[in-house]
């Protein structure tokens, strides 16, 4: 369900070509974090509209897809925390 921090899903991808030439590493890195996060956000109001059939063929109960969807949108999956160092 995670989009694959890897694959440059939510980050580069959506950043509007014409913010990316000429802005300092730390701007680009910021507004990549914010669309992360967004991305992040949408994930897991999306894990809640699931139904059990959906949830079960990805392998978590409803109360995974609970728990993961009340995380704050800041604190990332294990397996992307590991991509953000």
């Amino acid at each position: 369900m995670m989009a694959d921090h890897r694959s440059e899903p939510f980050t580069r991808k959506a950043l509007p070509l014409r913010l990316g030439p000429g802005l300092p590493a730390w701007t680009r890195r910021a507004i990549e974090l914010a669309l992360g996060w967004q991305e992040v956000a949408r994930q897991r109001r999306a894990l809640l509209k699931l139904d059990e059939r959906l949830l079960k063929d990805i392998g978590i109960t409803r109360a995974d897809a609970e728990r993961e969807a009340s995380r704050p949108f800041w604190d990332p999956a294990r397996e992307r925390w590991r991509d953000w160092r």
